[in-house]
């Protein structure tokens, strides 16, 4: 029997849930986080985080289950690797190891996981990560406090690729484009794999400052104004151009490093809050050139809102991770 599961993203500003069965996606809901709850990809204050994560599970009759985490970026460490071909005993004494130039003398504090990206000539390659076994309990006991059992936790590319892994046929390459509050992200997967990735700092905060500092409203009130689709000031065109530059440099580095081989990357595929503003797609795709789409053109939607899966995507990619 196929079981549902809750997947989770507990941003910095806002907390995604979607709820999976299978390949469906049954339902999305999000909600802004209050004011002092996280602090670099810990809950400050554990019973307000409870309470706050149960309102939102009954506001959206979403009953306790089973749940995948994507994991912070905060508290986790990712890296490419080659090692010689070993078993899955001999991976986990091994991966403390070539995780030691980050995780110092605190290899053991740490809990480990990977995919394996290929093998050849005697090698595999490995997309591993580490993050802080204290982290993640903290997250198991408020999860559980809530009617949640945490089965999975995962890192965002993890997450994307178990999105990408269900697109048929599965594309050469591709971008992922998630425009959050605090910062935007850009990953890039080619073959089913992921490659390479940007954390660029102008996000959706970059534009609520902007609508805050013109209307002289507070944060909050520009906020609700960006998202209901604010008229593109100079102001905000111009923070569109910057956030749209910086994506082409990147995809440049990318198609130039040599890492594209033939064929240029040209599939962006955008999320996040942020890519709700029509005048920022317009911007990405006039100053890359790429071809955008939706992230919910990734998406198996049952009668989920498609606006509502831009925002709650990477929790679905989680909550389709296979064990």
């Amino acid at each position: 029997m196929i079981r549902k599961r809750i997947g989770i993203e507990i941003g910095t500003a806002t907390v995604k849930i979607a709820v999976c069965k299978g390949s469906s996606i049954l339902s999305l809901a999000s909600a802004r986080i209050p004011e002092g709850l996280i602090r670099d990809g810990r809950v400050t204050a554990p019973a307000a985080m409870t309470a706050f994560l149960k309102t939102l599970l009954q506001e959206n009759h979403i009953r306790g289950g089973q749940c995948a985490l994507v994991l912070p970026a905060a508290i986790t460490i990712c890296q490419h690797m080659t090692l010689p071909i070993m078993g899955e005993s001999e991976l986990k004494l091994n991966l403390p190891f070539e995780f030691k130039e980050y995780v110092g003398s605190e290899g053991d504090a740490y809990d480990y996981d990977y995919i394996v990206e290929g093998i050849h000539d005697g090698v595999m390659s490995l997309y591993a990560a580490a993050a802080r076994r204290d982290a993640v309990e903290e997250y198991r006991d408020l999860f559980r406090q809530a009617g949640l059992h945490l089965k999975i936790a995962t890192p965002p590319e993890m997450a994307w690729l178990n999105l990408i892994a269900r697109k048929e046929p599965l594309p050469d390459k591709l971008a992922i484009l998630d425009i959050g509050h605090q910062s935007t992200q850009l990953s890039i997967f080619a073959n089913g794999n992921y490659v390479m990735g940007k954390e660029i700092e102008l996000a959706g905060r970059s534009f609520d400052e902007i609508i805050a500092g013109e209307a002289q409203v507070d944060l909050h009130t520009a906020r609700t104004r960006k998202e209901t689709g604010p008229a593109p000031t100079e102001s905000i065109r111009q923070c569109c151009h910057a956030l749209a530059l910086e994506i082409r440099k990147t995809v440049n580095f990318y198609n130039y490093s040599g890492a594209a081989e033939d064929a240029p990357l040209v599939e962006l595929y955008f999320c996040g809050g942020g890519s709700l503003l029509a005048p920022l797609r317009e911007a990405i795709a006039s100053t890359t050139g790429m071809t955008l789409h939706p992230i919910h053109s990734l998406l198996d939607l049952e009668n989920c809102p498609k606006d509502s899966a831009l925002i709650c995507a990477i929790a679905a990619g989680a909550a389709l991770q296979t064990e």
